[in-house]
């Protein structure tokens, strides 16, 4: 039987060398230590699973850590395999070149208590450069952020169709249960996987927190799946919108219907000269 506890969060590794340590450095730094790091390491071949572990060999963390491995396989396989193994009652994917501030954990866990343990929560984020340094950026901050009440997962779908939130898988915490209970796994073998991952989640989250809080620190950095030319991956992105377009044929609502609207238009103004 697992042993459960509030908050699992998941990081797949892949030859993040120059970044690892300030990813580890800001889970040990947090304010409420009552969570567990699940590290899966998805086939690196640099230095990344040698420093991770001397850094939690070094340091006295007071949270739990399973450190698991695999052929690489990729993103979508490596957070597949952290739910799978998770325990905590809710589950955070958290990118391996990111950062968390330090009162993450606590802000989480405190509006669980506040709001009555939502299906999920979404959180305001800050863009850095590969070296940490503030970075501007315009994309999401949308005025969702100020609902000081639970949202309903219409009004989230709508702001998700509206760019007022990212589409990222780490940008909410959702409920464990939420996920099984409707076999929520990520495309294996695909880029742009949380395109058709996160708006499933908030679709069968019927009741979603907002804290208007920049709790996450998303780095910007070269060679990144963000930063290389999109037409090498237009297969992906098709199959990704389809496959949105399948689950919207199954449960037609307007709000899911806009966030499928713009996938489609994105896709096909991004790819069209490729």
């Amino acid at each position: 039987m697992k042993k459960n506890v509030p908050l699992s969060i998941i990081v797949p590794i892949y030859n993040v060398e120059k970044y690892i340590g300030s990813l580890v450095n800001s889970l040990l730094k947090q304010t409420n230590k009552n969570f567990e790091v699940i590290f899966i390491d998805d086939g690196s071949t640099d230095e990344s699973m040698q420093i991770l572990k001397e850094i939690m060999a070094g340091s006295e963390q007071e949270f739990s850590f399973k450190l698991l491995q695999q052929v690489n396989q990729g993103l979508s396989s490596a957070r597949n395999i952290g739910i799978l193994n998770a325990t905590g009652e809710y589950i955070f994917f958290l990118d391996s070149d990111d950062e968390i501030e330090s009162n993450f954990v606590e802000t989480i866990l405190t509006s669980c208590y506040k709001y009555s343990q939502p299906d999920t929560l979404i959180f305001d984020y800050s863009r850095i450069d590969e070296f940490g340094n503030a970075l501007d950026n315009n994309y999401g901050h949308g005025s969702i952020y100020r609902q000081k009440d639970l949202c309903t997962s219409e009004q989230i779908l709508t702001a998700l169709a509206k760019d007022e939130i990212p589409t990222t898988a780490w940008s909410f915490v959702t409920k464990r249960s939420v996920i099984e209970k409707h076999d929520l796994l990520f495309s294996v073998g695909k880029k742009f996987e949380d395109t058709n991952f996160t708006p499933k989640v908030f679709y069968f989250s019927k009741n979603i927190a907002v804290i208007s809080l920049r709790l996450y620190r998303y780095r910007t950095r070269p060679g990144s799946i963000m930063t290389s030319r999109p037409e090498f991956f237009s297969d992906d992105a098709i199959f990704v919108t389809y496959d949105l377009l399948d689950f919207y044929d199954q449960y037609k609502i307007r709000e899911l219907g806009a966030v499928v609207g713009k996938l489609v238009m994105t896709t096909f103004v991004s790819f069209s000269d490729s």
